[in-house]
């Protein structure tokens, strides 16, 4: 089940803080309790797991779902293929036509992804992002489409290729959620 508290949904650590208000006296809030948390860090260890099991997810996936707000804040949302370059899991890559709407929208880096479910129900969602235009060309991806997206590179012309801008997506942290399991995982730097 999940729980939200502030707004932020906190079903994961919920015993971690029922532990903490009993077990040290100088936590009295619950606020306390999660700040708390918050700033332990995880070991490396625990933090390698999490962070190859994300690799082995985000393999299944090459289309999420893009949201994101215009100036007036009104949401839009689209789905996108992306690739991930040199093995780094948390920053995927997208091409986008320059006169694309959207891309006005993504200059305002407000954005949210949602990973439709695989079949056993698995799905990444993250709004603790950043979205941003690199200096890459589409011939600088097309490889990793080619590998990670079947069918993409045939479904664009030679114009459209010269003409996309390329973008990147920056996870912060994400939610990794399914039947049996919601867990977050925080990237380090």
């Amino acid at each position: 089940m999940q729980f939200y508290y502030h707004q932020r949904e906190i079903s994961q650590i919920i015993p971690q803080i029922l532990y903490y208000l009993e077990a040290n006296p100088a936590l009295e809030t619950i606020d306390d309790a999660i700040a708390y948390i918050d700033n332990q860090t995880a070991s490396s260890e625990t933090y390698q797991n999490n962070l190859n099991a994300f690799r082995n997810y985000v393999k299944q996936f090459n289309t999420i779902l893009l949201s994101t707000a215009d100036e007036q804040g009104q949401p839009s949302s689209r789905q996108i293929s992306f690739v991930t370059l040199n093995d780094v899991p948390n920053i995927w890559y997208f091409g986008t036509d320059p006169e694309a709407p959207k891309v006005s929208e993504l200059d305002l880096g407000r954005a949210a992804i949602y990973m439709l479910p695989t079949s056993e129900g698995l799905r990444i969602t993250s709004n603790r992002l950043k979205v941003y235009r690199i200096q890459y060309s589409f011939s600088d991806v097309a490889a990793a489409y080619q590998a990670q997206v079947p069918g993409y590179m045939e479904s664009l012309s030679k114009a459209e290729k010269e003409r996309e801008i390329i973008f990147a997506i920056e996870l912060e942290s994400a939610r990794i959620d399914s039947r049996l399991q919601n867990k977050e995982i925080t990237f380090i730097k």
